[in-house]
């Protein structure tokens, strides 16, 4: 496909693995602000990249664009951002038709190390702790975080009491989330196309006492800054959609936290779990099957 027409997120995410630091902390500016990107001159992005006006000039040519305001420009004229029609719009012509799996692997392989190298360790200790603490764990998943939120429910529910997960079938959110106060830690899973109303909820959860941690990817802006926590995820995938797989390992990861910081609690929960499955569920087992 023609280059001039690849949106701002493809070509980063085609060229990060070879920016410089300074590159890829404006790379990063870039895509937390493309949606009002026409509101910011090069320099304001530089300095809250904290880097120089020469990092930016140099890293708009590495982008493909003429210059800033032509980049700018093209970035408005974007009528797909979040769309799926954005990656068919971005997938070369050169690509095979069928990808390989080898190819999606290695793609995610690249979605979990950067999404890693990009938590900050003390914010990833602090989401762990509160994870931890909290007297119930309220999971709740927007839009295409949905299947996300009811992924984490099921783990943090083997290893933590008293863990909701919503939207869930036959139950009102705005009744559910009535109930949440202080010591509560609320996950909140919001990707590309998010709520307008999130920064608002995660504001008035945070106004009943609850520790809020915000799943999402790099554009977020306004929901994030409302956040106590930000985990921000890379979600490039080869396929006309995103990939939420470095999302998944953050989930796993924060669950097995939870239960060696916890372990002695966690075992007791599995051994209540495990009886209730002998009384009530059918399952195979290697001596039954």
């Amino acid at each position: 496909m023609n280059s001039s027409t690849r949106s701002l997120e493809a070509r980063i995410y085609a060229a990060y693995a070879s920016l410089s630091p300074a590159e890829r902390r404006l790379a990063d500016v870039m895509l937390e602000h493309q949606m009002d990107l026409a509101l910011y001159t090069a320099a304001e992005l530089a300095r809250e990249a904290q880097v120089s006006t020469a990092t930016a000039a140099r890293l708009i040519r590495t982008l493909g664009y003429s210059s800033y305001p032509a980049a700018k420009r093209q970035i408005r004229e974007a009528t797909h951002w979040g769309s799926p029609q954005g990656g068919v719009l971005d997938k070369p012509e050169t690509s095979p038709g069928v990808l390989s799996l080898s190819t999606v692997v290695q793609s995610t392989i690249n979605n979990i190390h950067a999404t890693v190298n990009g938590i900050p360790a003390a914010t990833l200790d602090a989401i762990c702790s509160a994870s931890t603490s909290a007297e119930r764990v309220w999971i709740i998943g927007l839009r295409n975080g949905f299947g996300l939120a009811h992924y984490a429910a099921h783990y943090f529910g083997l290893v933590k009491d008293d863990v909701r997960v919503l939207p869930a079938t036959g139950t009102s959110m705005a009744h559910e989330l009535a109930g949440v106060r202080k010591g509560d830690l609320v996950m909140v899973f919001a990707f590309r196309r998010r709520p307008k109303l999130l920064p608002r909820l995660i504001s008035e959860l945070r106004s009943a006492g609850a520790v809020v941690t915000l799943i999402t990817d790099i554009s977020a802006a306004e929901s994030a800054r409302t956040a106590d926590h930000v985990i921000r995820c890379r979600c490039h995938s080869p396929a006309p959609f995103n990939s939420l797989s470095a999302a998944t390992t953050i989930i796993d990861y924060i669950c097995w936290h939870i239960f060696a910081r916890q372990e002695k609690e966690s075992v007791a929960r599995f051994q209540r779990i495990d009886r209730y499955v002998e009384l009530m569920d059918q399952v195979a087992t290697p001596r039954r099957e």
